[in-house]
């Protein structure tokens, strides 16, 4: 798919690139954009460069780095800090970024099958010589909706534009009935039986967050898959693979993930007809 940026957010990011660049010696012309939803992703070979900014953006960069030491430690089938560089994350003002050395990977993009065994791999663990948050969900999800409700007047119309649209309700109504499921599945979470102790887990294991390395590639586990992001990494507690989820969960999912694209800056995406910078992100592009 194609995301078009404003001019004023291109030119943002550019110079937020071209900083970090300087003070990783990478020439920033040579830099492609690849994908930008939470992060802005810039190939910059032999590196990628992954920039993000807000108000967790720098705790999470911290988190990502320590995670992904470790797990090289370790010898985890994970793509790898660059090496040789500046003490990361990278700061350019309020943005930050980590880099990552750049993995070629195969034409065809990953399957469900391929996320088996980097999970089987980090699941060995019980923990990490990293402090990793409580996997905790409805906070995520409550935070999504307190950004949905603090939006701006014009992307506040467009969100309440889709919500009478596709669910013929007010937004403000969604969001409260929203909040309301947020407590009715923490209540459900918090009366389960864990059986399982603590352990590490990705948080958001999907096939978008893995690469197939090409063949030649003399990374770690080059005839295998590659985990390439570590931003929800967590401790949690299993139930069991037979526990059925929370009552009130499935019921969150769809309406959040639209709440999660509208209530991100309505300029990163350029009005019809105007000019602004064209993003191509390939189908196997994980980063």
């Amino acid at each position: 798919m194609t995301t078009a940026l404003s001019d004023a957010v291109a030119s943002e990011l550019h110079g937020h690139l071209r900083d970090v660049c300087a003070q990783i010696d990478v020439d920033p012309d040579a830099a492609k954009l690849v994908k930008y939803t939470m992060n802005a992703v810039f190939v910059a070979p032999p590196f990628v460069i992954r920039l993000a900014a807000g108000p967790h953006a720098a705790t999470l960069a911290y988190r990502v780095v320590s995670v992904a030491a470790c797990l090289e430690k370790a010898d985890m089938p994970t793509v790898r800090l660059a090496p040789d560089l500046p003490p990361q994350p990278i700061f350019s003002g309020e943005w930050v970024a980590t880099v990552w050395q750049y993995v070629p990977t195969v034409s065809h993009g990953p399957k469900p099958v391929d996320l088996a065994a980097p999970l089987r791999a980090l699941h060995s663990f019980e923990q990490l010589d990293v402090s990793l948050p409580r996997w905790s969900p409805i906070e995520k999800f409550r935070r999504r909706l307190d950004a949905a409700a603090a939006l701006s007047i014009e992307e506040a119309a467009e969100l309440e534009r889709w919500s009478r649209t596709e669910l013929g309700v007010r937004a403000t109504d969604l969001i409260h009935d929203l909040r309301r499921r947020c407590d009715e599945a923490q209540e459900d979470l918090d009366r389960i039986a864990w059986r399982f102790q603590p352990g590490v887990i990705h948080g958001d294991a999907h096939t978008g967050n893995v690469l197939l390395p090409a063949d030649g590639h003399d990374g770690p586990a080059r005839s295998g898959p590659l985990y390439a992001t570590w931003t929800e990494c967590a401790s949690a507690r299993g139930s069991g693979i037979l526990s059925r989820p929370p009552m009130a969960l499935p019921g969150l999912v769809a309406p959040l993930l639209t709440i999660r694209v509208l209530s991100e800056p309505t300029d990163l995406i350029s009005p019809p007809g105007r000019a602004g910078l064209s993003c191509a992100e390939s189908a196997n592009c994980s980063w």
